[in-house]
């Protein structure tokens, strides 16, 4: 069979196997933009984000308005099927472009003999298919007559790769982006065999050899420049091999080629860069929008160039070489190959490494430190350049090993990567299916407004709503619009369309949290998903709530960043929550921190209700967790709200000291409410894990309420992270042990807590493990705290209750 036919059966096969699976749905953040810019192009407006991909999107366009006549449905699913079609055709055609990169990227010195493949051709088979003596070759330097077995397995392992698998049905501009990349790098590998020494070592070009190899790099300049407008990343890996190809030339033609190449690369750039900057209102309009977008990406996510210490190199590493393999088994044993081959080129093909710095290597290096590497498709590009020394690798061993080392690998990662994309086609995005479940049950019972964080504004601008009045999402201040909503007089349910990691509806009375359903998709588990957005929603049904909270306080580490941007806390000016009117009496929970070094005064906190002040306390530097009730008619008044406010005040003196507010709840006193007191260490949050506490050897829970019996589920962390063996941990009321168990996996422990245990004790539950640790005092961490359990979160319940209390 010839390579024309095996490479067309093997593109036959992958699209057979995608085809059924291509996405039904905007699922990330990027594949929105890029469907908003596919109906209006405007990149100042996200439509797409900059740089703009105009390249990505006119093609976009065409495969759009065919599928349109194709197909119908809902505009955002057309969009959706377009993009991932134009995906699918990228993979089809990367096959051929992978097998020519391959072909050309140099032949073994110092290997056994070649081996002839009983292809049917009449030549000895290298990396290469280059002839072994004679003439340079003029032609293309690829044995399309014979099949160079080792590009081909080269080509099966880079296209099984679950990345490349995943990314070929996703409407991401990922794998378009790295096929117009690859046909730059074809032409201007092509130009580097053609420049290579003669095997006497006579580096003369003939002028036959000179104009082909000429040729190629005009063409692949102006391909690289294309490719840029595809995708702005393809610049690091088209543009150094194309530095790389020129300076080869260097007293051999360079001249022609330098200014041929220049003009090509201009001519190419400015097919898209001239319509790019008058779709986007001229230079200076698209330089801003640039800008901005830039300052954004720069300061996001977790990149070693803002955090440069070996714990972020060392994650960096994972999801750039083992993430894309989904596998730790398969990517150990595919970067083991890569690793030998990688020491083969070294040491006896100095000239194929050179080529395979420039193809990869800058593109790294910017990836590492400038990328989020969160985002495991973005280590797409590097999957050739693997594939390619892993064959390498095994050729060093054994030149006929090759085709079963790539049949073998290529059957693994198709048996992980296949259940996964049939698991991605068969369901929506979890922001499309909660619009769906919503849509449904407006139909019903419609709410007053929907409301959600900044983070799905975007997604639903893409779909059509209709059902209720949208809410603004100001970033990092959405629950702002529910305090306006609900002051205004609404009562109406608000839908509320939460992040799960954000952490700021804790303003918001948790009795009106109650009815939440969380809608994930599990797909965002598996490592080469890593960085979908958003990749799991909540959704809130809110009726009106006893009460919610202003700026200023620190209820969450979220909240608490904020009162401190925004420049509000209780020591700069009073704080307030806004309660809802009743004539019953309340109790009030409240806790914070006096933020003072160790020798400065206790701070006064005062309460009040409508500027009238309830008893006030002192709290020395360190926490405080205090309870008190509110007698009947004191929330009485006109209005729907009473205004609570707490600000602070330094005992003696009049110097400012630190405060913050971090716990709050008020509720009749026949409700379950409960925080934390002492041994427990400030709330800590990122956007991985979201919210927990610490705790030191012992922390207690103060719990309030009727005098039942509860339910407490405390979420631990795997004490294994820390420790060389698991902690005996200990739950107790006084002196009465409740509950004990050897924690060494993460769990969701659940123990019972009767009613005269905690009556016993007047609510307090406390929680002690005997394996404690100073980071400080084991390098590296500064943090002086004494820290024993990683709690994520606890539940309070009446036993035998399936109503979680937040």
């Amino acid at each position: 069979m010839t390579p024309q036919r095996l490479l067309a059966a093997l593109a036959l096969v992958f699209a057979l196997a995608h085809a059924p699976f291509l996405a039904t749905s905007l699922e990330d953040i990027d594949s929105v933009n890029f469907a908003l810019g596919l109906r209006h192009f405007d990149v100042a407006d996200h439509r797409p984000h900059p740089p703009g991909y105009p390249v990505y999107i006119a093609l976009g366009k065409v495969t759009k308005a065919v599928a349109g006549t194709l197909t119908s449905g809902a505009e955002s699913s057309l969009d959706a099927r377009a993009l991932s079609v134009l995906s699918l055709l990228a993979g089809v055609v990367s096959i051929g472009l992978l097998y020519a990169v391959f072909c050309c990227l140099g032949k073994p010195k110092g290997l056994p003999p070649p081996v002839e493949w009983p292809t049917g051709g009449d030549k000895p088979l290298g990396l290469s298919g280059l002839p072994t003596g004679g003439d340079k070759p003029l032609g293309l330097s690829i044995p399309w007559h014979t099949l160079d077995v080792a590009a081909f397995s080269a080509t099966v392992i880079t296209v099984s790769c679950p990345l490349f698998w995943y990314l070929a049905v996703r409407p991401m501009s990922d794998l378009p982006g790295l096929a117009f990349a690859l046909a730059a790098q074809a032409c201007l590998l092509l130009a580097w065999r053609r420049q290579a020494p003669a095997p006497d070592g006579d580096t003369r070009l003939t002028p036959a050899v000179t104009a082909a190899s000429g040729r190629m790099i005009v063409i692949g300049a102006l391909l690289a420049a294309i490719s840029i407008g595809m995708r702005s990343q393809c610049a690091w890996l088209t543009l150094p091999l194309l530095m790389l190809v020129l300076a080869d030339r260097i007293g051999r033609g360079v001249a022609g080629a330098l200014i041929g190449s220049a003009m090509t690369f201009t001519i190419g750039g400015l097919l898209w860069g001239i319509p790019l900057l008058v779709a986007s209102g001229g230079l200076n309009a698209y330089l801003t929008a640039l800008g901005a977008q830039a300052g954004g990406d720069f300061t996001s996510g977790e990149m070693l160039y803002q955090t440069p210490t070996p714990r972020v190199a060392a994650f960096a590493l994972l999801r750039t070489f083992v993430g894309p393999w989904d596998s730790t088994p398969l990517a150990v044993a595919v970067l083991a190959l890569a690793a030998i081959g990688l020491v083969q080129l070294a040491m006896r093909d100095r000239r194929s490494l050179a080529a395979v710095i420039a193809l990869g290597g800058p593109y790294f290096l910017f990836h590492l430190a400038f990328q989020d590497t969160a985002f495991i498709r973005y280590a797409l590009p590097l999957i050739p350049i693997v594939s390619f020394l892993a064959v390498r690798g095994v050729m060093l061993v054994s030149v006929p090993a090759v085709p079963v080392m790539a049949a073998v690998v290529s059957v693994w990662a198709v048996v992980i990567a296949s259940p996964v994309l049939v698991a991605y086609g068969a369901e929506a995005s979890p922001t499309v299916r909660v619009l769906s479940a919503m849509q449904a049950e407006a139909r019903v019972s419609p709410p007053g407004a929907l409301a959600m964080h900044q983070t799905f504004r975007r997604p639903l601008e893409a779909e059509t709503i209709g059902f209720a009045p949208q809410l603004a999402s100001p970033p990092r201040l959405e629950w702002l619009e529910l305090e306006k909503y609900w002051r205004e007089g609404h009562t109406e349910p608000v839908w509320f369309l939460a992040d799960p990691v954000r952490s700021d509806l804790a303003l918001i009375d948790p009795m009106s949290r109650r009815d939440a359903i969380e809608i994930t998709w599990p797909l965002v588990a598996r490592p080469a998903f890593g960085g979908m957005r958003p990749s799991s929603v909540r959704w809130y049904k809110m009726p009106a709530p006893g009460w919610f909270a202003e700026e200023g306080w620190a209820l969450t580490p979220e909240t608490s960043g904020m009162a401190r941007l925004r420049g509000h806390g209780p020591e700069l000016g009073p704080i307030t929550a806004w309660v809802r009117r009743r004539s019953t009496a309340t109790r009030v929970l409240v806790g914070g921190r006096n933020l003072g070094g160790p020798k400065d005064p206790s701070a006064r906190f005062t309460l009040a209700i409508d500027d009238a002040p309830l008893p006030s306390w002192d709290a020395a530097p360190g926490f405080f967790l205090r309870a008190f009730d509110i007698p009947a008619g004191r929330l009485s008044g006109p209005g729907e709200f009473a205004r609570l406010t707490i600000r602070s005040t330094a005992v003696t003196g009049s110097a400012i000291i630190p405060t913050s507010i971090e716990q709050f709840d008020l509720q009749a006193p026949d409700t379950t409410m409960w925080g934390y007191d002492s041994g427990w260490q400030e709330a800590e949050y990122n956007p991985a894990s979201g919210v927990w506490r610490w705790t030191s050897d012992r922390a207690t829970l103060r719990i309030l309420g009727p005098p039942i019996a509860r339910t407490v589920t405390l979420s631990i962390e795997s004490p294994l992270k820390y420790f060389d063996t698991p902690p005996h941990v200990r739950v107790s009321a006084g002196d009465r042990e409740l509950a004990a168990s050897t924690v060494s996996d993460g769990v969701d422990w659940t123990f019972d807590v009767p009613a005269d245990a905690l009556a016993a004790t007047g609510g307090l539950l406390t929680v002690s493990t005997d394996k404690t640790f100073v980071p400080v005092e084991r390098g590296g961490s500064p943090d002086p705290r004494r820290l024993g359990l990683r709690i994520f979160y606890v539940h309070v319940l009446p036993k035998a209750s399936n109503s979680l209390t937040p």
